[in-house]
């Protein structure tokens, strides 16, 4: 579901200009009512044949959505042929489990082509990933379908995935806004209370099919749009994120958005690959940051790799928190799961901080019972920054965000940032219990 490099080159040039720097005001309350079911994880769910296990873990990483292709091949393989129930199993248990299901519908089938076609979205035939106007009756009869069937087991509806690519849409965009229009009335009429997202663009669309989609009414029946931000690092991550922020808030969707993919692989050839060290400060910053900007939800791509023996020059392989194989967290899990625990159900404000430089970032987040969490991290590259760390009220605990162990501190501790290595940093995370005080957290240097 991504692009090589000098694509995501390409997107930097569609989003070139810089967030605002949310350290201008003192102390501000940057973002409030974080849902306590922020988090997510895509293609999880589908290990059947461990399905105990995958959903302890799932429990344990905190994630609460899971995201999966309902793809129309497997609902309906002939043009007289039916299997509604394809994903009965992964529907009922990830609602006897208490997930979330955010279900994708997509893709076209070989029988409405002329035999070129393949089903597989990954395959470059010719005829894949196209519906053209006098086939979108015949999507939309397997929309309607498939979400009256699945209604009260699957929570929100996302049409088709990163059509900007042509990897999964061959059509014009005009005829994607049709589609998306059609398909969004056909889940209306299955399901009035439906939760509909459109879009599932990702960084390479640019204004024309921004505007586009919401210009063309393809949104009118939508309740969020879905993102990809796909970068190599999490600084532009959140920059192409603020950017597409600014283009949808036109329309009233800048609060609005889903990120249902983001992630970077440990191998490959995409340009995006992050060292497997360097990945809980990638994850964690990729988080925070994208958190702080506004995201409605987040899905992380993806919860499994595709094990130790797979190629290592195709980065698809390498996106994983967790080891398919034997399900050991790769190092980027840990960072996830301090993640999930503590943000979600949290305001995110700014420390005060006293005297310190703007390379010094920090976010902190207070949920409504006193359970509070602090980020801080350096983002020089020339100068280790020493600060003097002040959390009130009880508990004070800072973490290894590698291995996820915590370690007991007082009400004041002492710590040297070191200086950004590449494209990451050196982070702390920290969490305390408020217990009942008004003080707020303070930085200072020492």
């Amino acid at each position: 579901m991504r692009s090589p490099i000098f694509f995501l080159l390409a997107g930097v040039l569609l989003f070139s200009s810089c967030p605002d720097n949310p350290e201008e005001t003192p102390n501000p309350l940057i973002r409030s009512g974080i849902p306590e079911d922020f988090m997510g994880m895509v293609h999880a769910g589908s290990r059947y044949d461990k399905a105990a296990e995958e959903y302890a873990l799932l429990d344990d990483l905190g994630v609460r959505w899971m995201l999966t292709d309902f793809s129309w091949s497997s609902i309906q393989p002939g043009k007289d042929t039916w299997n509604l129930d394809a994903f009965k199993v992964y529907a009922d248990r990830g609602k006897a489990q208490g997930k979330k299901i955010l279900a994708i519908l997509d893709y076209d089938v070989g029988w409405i082509h002329d035999g070129t076609h393949s089903d597989d979205p990954y395959n470059d035939k010719a005829g894949h990933g196209y519906i053209s106007e006098s086939e979108i009756p015949l999507f939309c009869a397997y929309v309607e379908k498939t979400v009256a069937h699945y209604k009260d087991r699957v929570d929100a509806w996302c049409i088709w995935n990163e059509p900007n690519l042509t990897r999964f849409w061959t059509g014009t965009r005009e005829e994607f806004f049709a589609l998306t229009k059609a398909a969004a009335a056909a889940i209306r009429r299955a399901d009035p209370d439906a939760f509909i997202i459109g879009g599932a663009l990702n960084t390479l669309a640019g204004k024309e099919w921004v505007q586009g989609l919401f210009r063309s009414g393809a949104m009118e029946q939508a309740d969020a749009v879905a993102f990809h931000p796909y970068m190599p690092s999490p600084g532009p991550t959140v920059n192409v994120f603020n950017n597409f922020k600014a283009l949808v808030s036109e329309y009233g969707f800048g609060d609005k958005i889903w990120v249902t993919e983001v992630g970077y692989p440990t191998h490959g050839s995409y340009g995006t690959e992050v060292d497997e060290d360097k990945m809980p400060e990638t994850v964690l910053l990729t988080l925070t940051l994208l958190t702080a900007a506004g995201a409605d939800r987040i899905l992380w791509y993806e919860l499994f790799d595709h094990g130790d023996a797979a190629d290592k020059s195709d980065s698809e392989n390498w996106f994983g928190l967790i080891n398919r194989d034997n399900f050991e967290k790769r190092k980027g899990a840990f960072a996830y799961r301090l993640f999930a625990r503590n943000i979600p159900g949290t305001d995110c404000k700014i420390p005060e901080r006293q005297g310190l430089p703007d390379s010094l970032r920090a976010y902190y987040f207070e949920s409504p019972g006193g359970r509070c969490t602090l980020i801080v991290w350096n983002e020089t590259v020339v100068i280790p920054r020493q600060v003097e760390v002040y959390l009130p009220g009880s508990d004070q605990r800072v973490y290894d965000i590698a291995t996820g162990e915590s370690t007991p501190m007082g009400k004041t501790g002492r710590y040297t940032l070191k200086t950004a290595d590449g494209v990451n940093h050196y982070i702390r995370f920290f969490t305390w219990e408020k217990n009942g005080t008004s003080e707020e957290p303070r930085i200072s240097s020492w």
